[in-house]
């Protein structure tokens, strides 16, 4: 009796004593890659400060106005992904929209990305998505699908992923929450379209983290991130993510986060924004 006691006793202050650490290390497990989405002419300073990968421009980097072909980059540092999808002239919705120059477009950036080795391609290009006064709003949504799964196949042709952006009200008028993007997804069903999800607009919108558990792992592909007043890097004005950070590990996200920025001084904030979100994932 003395015996089962002491055992159950013992398996008590075991748990005690161990849950805690337990706990923690689960946190510390949660330790995604970051990068910075920026030019690719600093990737050094990105090598130099411990980031993992690059996301430049589609424009500056996969089609740029000179018509070249891709920058040759000397680096192992990756090319994950590229934003900035669309030229604004390029309307997606509204009475302009023309999907076929669209996707004709696409399928030469898509083609430079996969020749590039990049992953997923952002769609943010918030005036290309933009509403027209006075256009119906149902119609522009339908639009947007329709365009959008046929991007999505002409994605998987390159065995890339595209992901659309939630972008604030004041950048664009249609998909403006995490929620919107999720519910667009749903109706375009294919697996090579998913989203990404921008915590800068999320804290803009005051959109909750809440968002990011309905979406789930499935959906939630990528991120981006900047604090909230002046899009400024982590660390510059002490904005707290954890809670988007948290929502993030509570669906078991498994990619990256890349620093969706403005800069003053891009080399002496790149290491301090490094710090300051490693901190805040590792005291999740």
């Amino acid at each position: 009796m003395n015996y089962l006691k002491n055992l159950r006793w013992n398996l008590l202050v075991g748990i005690l004593f161990y849950f805690p650490i337990y706990l923690q290390a689960q946190n510390n497990m949660f330790s995604p890659e970051l990068g910075v989405c920026t030019k690719v002419q600093n990737i050094p300073l990105l090598e130099q400060f411990g980031y993992q990968f690059i996301q430049p421009s589609a424009q500056d980097f996969l089609m740029p106005k000179d018509g070249s072909l891709p920058i040759e980059i000397d680096s192992k540092l990756p090319v994950f992904a590229v934003n900035s999808f669309l030229p604004s002239e390029m309307k997606a919705v509204g009475p302009q929209a023309n999907p076929e120059v669209i996707i004709a477009y696409a399928d030469t950036l898509f083609r430079r990305a996969r020749q590039a080795g990049v992953k997923v391609v952002v769609f943010g290009s918030g005036n290309a998505r933009k509403i027209p006064p006075g256009f119906d709003r149902e119609q522009a949504e339908q639009q947007l699908v329709d365009l959008c799964v046929e991007l999505a196949k002409l994605a998987e042709q390159n065995q890339l992923i595209l992901c659309l952006e939630n972008l604030n009200s004041g950048e664009t008028n249609l998909v403006n929450t995490v929620q919107e993007a999720h519910d667009i997804a749903l109706r375009v069903n294919h697996p090579n379209f998913k989203l990404l999800v921008d915590i800068f607009h999320m804290l803009r919108e005051g959109e909750s983290p809440s968002s990011i558990l309905e979406a789930g792992a499935y959906y939630v592909y990528h991120i981006d991130i900047a604090e909230k007043e002046n899009r400024t890097a982590p660390g510059m004005a002490g904005d707290d993510f954890r809670p988007y950070l948290r929502a993030l590990r509570d669906i078991s996200y498994s990619g990256k986060i890349a620093l969706e920025s403005g800069y003053t001084d891009i080399e002496a904030e790149l290491p301090k924004a490094m710090k300051e979100l490693t901190h805040q994932l590792n005291t999740l």
